[in-house]
């Protein structure tokens, strides 16, 4: 996932909502009032949404709706033009590096493309957040990196160069490694694109038992509207940066709006694409 540098300049975050104590959070992830820019370009529309503790929320959205880059600004690639980020009680648009640096330690992200370095071996990539994070010896580290391989399914595979592993298990592989600090929050970019629909399922699977056995908030990003359903205790619609729907899969299913109904049965849209629109979603979705 490519990191685009936003050249506007980040704004103090919107004041909590009314009766909000400074500093209490609600949910493990609280976005108010978020907007973002490329250049002039807004590609983020005042969005607003809260994802309890211990739920796994999926955000939808078809080409250039702007979720990769809600994603992006979540796990704090990009800086905001304006609004507040909470994560896990903390808002990450005020955070310096070394706070910042610790965050991380307490989030995990699993990219699209699986992201290991492929000059590691599988063990060697899943014990490198241990090695940033945390001051423990070589042996514990390895036991650790082990234990989430078995946790993926993975065990036995840790010597493994990434070059020698099918796409689901980098996939996994890159799941063991943003489980390695047995982060609280976990984000997913994609986790099915490019798989096929049994290795798919496997991994819809994976996500259901990590939120079970591990106590965490998940946030997954995709276009895949089976696994979506399949997974998800709420879904966040996206379109041209702002939010169309929130809601259980039930309630995102029975929705009156037509886009949200397009994007669900795949039916094309027919609004004509002025040049302005067009650049925007390729900002969004670069």
């Amino acid at each position: 996932m490519g990191t685009l540098q936003s050249s506007a300049t980040a704004a103090r975050p919107a004041p909590l909502p009314k009766g909000t104590a400074e500093g209490a959070v609600e949910g493990a992830v609280e976005v108010w009032g978020l907007t973002a820019h490329y250049g002039h370009t807004q590609v983020l529309f005042d969005l607003n949404l809260s994802i309890q503790p211990g739920e796994i929320m999926v955000i939808m959205g078809g080409s250039g709706s702007g979720k990769s880059t809600f994603l992006r600004h979540l796990i704090g690639l990009e800086r905001p033009s304006s609004g507040v980020i909470n994560l896990l009680g903390q808002d990450i648009t005020q955070l310096g590096p070394v706070e910042m640096l610790d965050q991380r330690r307490r989030v995990g992200v699993a990219f699209q493309g699986g992201a290991l370095f492929s000059s590691m071996s599988v063990i060697e990539n899943i014990k490198l957040p241990l090695r940033e994070h945390t001051r423990l010896d070589e042996k514990t580290m390895d036991i650790m990196a082990r234990m989430k391989l078995e946790v993926v399914n993975l065990s036995g595979f840790g010597d493994l160069m990434p070059s020698e592993l099918s796409g689901g298990m980098l996939k996994r592989a890159a799941v063991a490694r943003a489980i390695a600090t047995d982060p609280k929050l976990l984000f997913f970019d994609e986790p099915s694109a490019g798989l096929d629909p049994v290795v798919s399922a496997a991994l819809d699977d994976l996500i259901l038992r990590l939120r079970d056995a591990m106590d965490m908030t998940i946030v997954v990003v995709t276009h895949e509207i089976h696994s979506a359903f399949k997974i998800a205790d709420r879904i966040t619609i996206l379109d041209h940066g702002r939010i169309l729907e929130v809601g259980t899969p039930d309630e995102v299913r029975g929705s009156e709006n037509q886009r949200v109904q397009s994007l669900l049965n795949r039916r094309p849209d027919d609004t004509p694409l002025d040049p302005e629109e067009y650049l925007r979603r390729l900002a969004g979705e670069a």
